[in-house]
């Protein structure tokens, strides 16, 4: 594990915890909380994929997006990824030049490694049950190349401390969004 990884692991170790808490209040093997678990996820993904210049970081951020895939699971559900009445997303819409590489490599921890969780939910799932989004292809050797990019953006303090910024804001949009859809 390289310092940058460690650093962002160990930084929101306690927000990762808060996020899987929040969305263990859905029962994946009930159509109706499954469709909200994933409007959930579409409400902090969508926009922050949209927002998120990626591309300043990994040069595939276009082929890791997943945002198609949470849209063709909520299709398939027949369900739309609709925000509550009244929330906006306060989230993932800074302007493309608000986004500086570390604050990028913050919120590309925060989503890239939901993919791990979400293989791991993926099976959990009924047959018949949609699991593109929660079971995106991710080579092992994606998130590994994403963690060696991080190391020359997060080796100085300041820049470390940006993107632990962006990731706890990401991390807490999650937390947010899942307790308001958990409640129905």
């Amino acid at each position: 594990m390289n310092p940058a990884h460690k650093a962002l692991r160990d930084g929101t170790a306690e927000a990762h915890d808060r996020v899987d808490a929040a969305f263990a209040a859905f029962d994946l093997g009930d159509r109706e909380s499954y469709a909200a678990f994933l409007r959930a996820h579409a409400e902090v993904l969508l926009p922050l994929e949209a927002a998120l210049p990626g591309a300043r970081v990994t040069p595939d951020w276009e082929d890791r997006k997943r945002g198609a895939l949470l849209r063709e699971d909520l299709a398939f559900l027949r369900d739309a990824p609709l925000r509550h009445p009244g929330e906006t997303p306060d989230d993932g819409e800074k302007a493309d030049g608000a986004w500086d590489e570390a604050a990028i490599a913050g919120a590309l921890y925060v989503i890239e490694g939901s993919r791990l969780g979400g293989r791991f939910l993926a099976r959990q799932l009924p047959h018949g049950f949609p699991r593109a989004y929660l079971d995106a292809d991710q080579p092992s050797e994606k998130w590994r190349n994403l963690l060696e990019r991080f190391e020359p953006i997060l080796y100085q303090p300041a820049q470390l401390q940006s993107a632990l910024a962006s990731a706890h804001s990401v991390f807490a949009a999650f937390e947010r969004s899942a307790k308001r859809w958990a409640k129905g």
